[in-house]
């Protein structure tokens, strides 16, 4: 599930991306205004019934007001491009006269994104990649880590038992270094 803001740029990213893929002096890129209809309703659909997408062709012909052959090539170019994939669902059927048979009932659809789109769609809602993250994070504990002192590092050990064993070094190694630089012999 994701929000309104993320439905929009990922809009936008469709259609960003059936321009880029449109050939000098044809009317459709690789999706398709077609394509692009289909992906717009499968993102308005999306958020009622618990996100569930399962609409047959037939009904989204009907509510776009296209053929049954139109909405499949759409289906078939988004499928290809990576903006949706299906799962091709039948169901047993006992029929008395014929017997046992199966059924095809509606796909269930599933709402995915090429990585070219991916970073598309992260810059429109201005989140951040996943390394700048890192790189935020390990900033952050460095930052920690030279604003505090030892005392504070050791507090923040939540294994008593290794806390202890922190605090024991500490010690014994302010023992042998005083601050002065210069150990009780030496002074002397």
């Amino acid at each position: 599930m994701f929000g309104r803001e993320e439905h929009n740029a990922r809009m936008r990213a469709a259609e960003q991306f059936d321009r880029d893929t449109k050939l000098p002096g044809k009317r459709n890129g690789a999706l398709g205004h077609i394509g692009i209809e289909v992906l717009r309703m499968f993102l308005r659909l999306r958020g009622r019934n618990g996100g569930r997408l399962d609409p047959t062709i037939g009904w989204i012909g009907r509510q776009l007001k296209r053929a049954r052959s139109a909405v499949a090539d759409a289906l078939r170019r988004l499928k290809e491009a990576g903006f949706i994939d299906w799962d091709r669902r039948t169901r047993l059927v006992d029929d008395p006269t014929s017997g046992q048979y199966v059924e095809q009932i509606s796909s269930a659809y599933y709402l995915v994104q090429p990585p070219s789109v991916v970073q598309a769609v992260r810059r429109m809602l201005r989140r951040p990649t996943e390394a700048v993250r890192r790189i935020a994070a390990q900033l952050a504990r460095d930052g920690k880590l030279a604003a505090s002192d030892v005392s504070e590092i050791i507090g923040d050990v939540k294994d008593p038992a290794l806390r202890a064993i922190l605090e024991e070094a500490r010690s014994s190694f302010q023992s042998a270094n005083p601050p002065s630089g210069q150990t009780s012999a030496l002074q002397g």
